[in-house]
């Protein structure tokens, strides 16, 4: 393999794809997508829920959007211990783990909220994101695709499974397909598409997708992208680049 790719793979790798801090937003069960919402449809089973375990979780909510997520967990965390049965509670819980870099405390309690209700997915799509950040590869694998039985077409857990399969170098094909169909949602999904295609040898298809990336508007790590695809393409010298 030439120098110039293997350092482009290098950089690539250990920006997004082997990752143990947390992974883009998309991937953070925070996101308006994944966080439950109390003005929804609320279902028969969450009438038996205590007002107090409630008003924890409104509180959790406005501890949030003040940007204190300890404080949020630990209103969460009042909120199961008046009412374990609570889903939503533990799902949510699960997510400020996350963000609170606490992965194993995270996978017990998505756990908690899939063996309340399995057919729930955001649980079982959360669940993956936790054994990811663990790099408990196999199990965020079973996971993500759980999701995926119950939820065939959903974004997050069609990018989440092509970063494991990423992760794991292995299935490089569902992979790319995989980030090929979620790279509009997520754009990192044009970087680890890159990274693949580079190792794969298809030098032309990676740069491609390196140019695709530097159109998508507000992306992060630009600047490091251009230069890399200089280095790539050679029309920049090497020591000039992050």
């Amino acid at each position: 393999m030439r120098p110039r790719v293997l350092a482009l793979q290098l950089i690539l790798t250990s920006s997004l794809c082997a990752q143990s801090e947390p992974p883009p937003h998309p991937l953070v069960s925070n996101t308006q997508s994944l966080v439950p919402r109390l003005g929804e449809t609320v279902p028969a089973r969450e009438l038996l829920i205590p007002p107090k375990a409630v008003k924890e979780l409104q509180r959790s909510q406005s501890a949030l959007r003040s940007n204190d997520v300890p404080a949020s967990a630990r209103h969460l965390e009042r909120a199961l211990a008046i009412y374990p049965d609570y889903l939503e509670a533990h799902n949510t819980l699960g997510a400020r783990y996350i963000a609170l870099h606490e992965y194993q405390k995270a996978s017990l309690e998505f756990q908690k909220a899939i063996a309340i209700d399995p057919r729930v997915v955001e649980p079982i799509n959360n669940l993956s994101v936790a054994f990811f950040l663990l790099q408990r590869y196999p199990d965020a694998e079973a996971a993500a695709r759980r999701a995926l039985d119950l939820h065939p077409n959903l974004p997050t857990s069609r990018y989440m499974l092509g970063c494991i399969l990423a992760a794991e170098k292995r299935n490089p094909s569902e992979a790319m397909e995989l980030f090929r169909e979620t790279k509009e949602e997520f754009p990192v999904a044009i970087l680890l598409l890159a990274e693949i295609l580079l190792r794969r040898g298809a030098l032309d298809a990676a740069e491609n997708e390196l140019r695709d990336y530097l159109t998508v508007p507000g992306v992060e790590n630009k600047h490091k992208v251009e230069c890399w695809l200089a280095r790539l393409t050679e029309t920049q010298n090497p020591s000039t680049c992050p």
